[in-house]
Formats: structure tokens, sequence, C-alpha cells
């Protein structure tokens, strides 16, 4: 996968791809994991992926949940309608978007979606109403004040390890 910029100096961030059939098989699996717990339409079946990792991925930057919160109940937290389902559907939304490889010195993430690290216009209608399903309901004030999309970010390491599911704050 050919570099493109650096995000800051530590991390070395890939250019946007949509070959899944590059990414380390861990990852992959993962990924497939987190996609067929998805297509039960039931938040709790993410427990499967979430209970796979041997330490819980972070479900928001800044550490607003204490530790031994049950993780399926803050996704529902997180989840504008309180049930779970706008957290399945953007989960869905982020994972068919194309991802980007990030080095951070030793460990190397894939983390979805690639726009959320290069923001480039979309090639049409269809593409940002994609992107759009991306925004969580209670980011789309501030996202359309700043005219900016703010993402939900999925970031799993090269090991297969989910690290974070999080609004961009």
């Amino acid at each position: 996968m050919p570099r493109a910029k650096t995000q800051n100096q530590a991390d070395i961030v890939s250019a946007p791809s949509a070959d899944l059939a590059a990414l380390p098989a861990p990852v992959r699996a993962i990924r497939d994991k987190i996609l067929a717990a998805l297509d039960k339409n039931d938040v709790e079946a993410l427990r499967i992926p979430i209970d796979w990792n041997e330490v819980r991925p972070l479900f928001a930057k800044s550490g607003a949940f204490k530790a031994g919160t049950d993780p399926v109940e803050i996704l529902k937290t997180l989840s504008f309608d309180g049930k779970g389902r706008e957290t399945i559907e953007i989960m869905r939304a982020v994972l068919a978007q194309p991802y980007v490889r990030i080095a951070r010195g030793p460990v190397t993430l894939y983390e979805w979606p690639a726009f959320g690290r290069h923001p480039t216009p979309p090639a049409n209608e269809e593409e940002a109403q994609a992107r759009w399903r991306c925004v969580r309901f209670s980011d789309l004030a501030r996202a359309n004040a700043e005219r900016k999309l703010r993402p939900t970010r999925l970031g799993v390491a090269s090991d297969g390890v989910w690290h974070y599911f999080w609004s961009e704050d």
C-alpha cells in the first residue's frame, strides 16, 4: 500500500484503500465477526467481537465511561435511540467505507472510514450520503456548523485487536 501523508510526527497514514484482500488475516477476521454481529440487528450481538479481544475496545476518546462499565450499555448510551440501533447502522456504514493503514511507531492500525483521515470531496451524491451515514446524530449540528463531516471511526490493529469505535470527540 503506498504511503500518503503524515498525520502527525508519529503517524504515517496510507492512501485510502477498498481492497479487503490486502488486510492482514486477523484484521479481516475481526471485521467479519463485527459484520456478522451487525447482521443480527441487535447491539447485544456485538458482545462476541467485543469479548474476542483480550482488552475491550474504547467507545469514547474522553474516558467518559468508568472502567468496568458494560460495553453494550455504553454503545446503547451513545446511540441516539438509546437502544443501539443507531450504533449498528453507523458501524455498518463505517465498515462499508474504504480504510487507511496507520503506522504509529511499532503499531499498525487499520482505520475506517478513510475519509476521516483523507477529507476529500465525495465523487457524487451517493458517496456523500454514504459518508453522512458514518456520522452520529449527536455530531450532526457541529458537523453542519463546521461544514465538515465528523465521522465515527473504527480502528483495528494488524494483530486483529479491535482498539476503538468512537466519534471524533
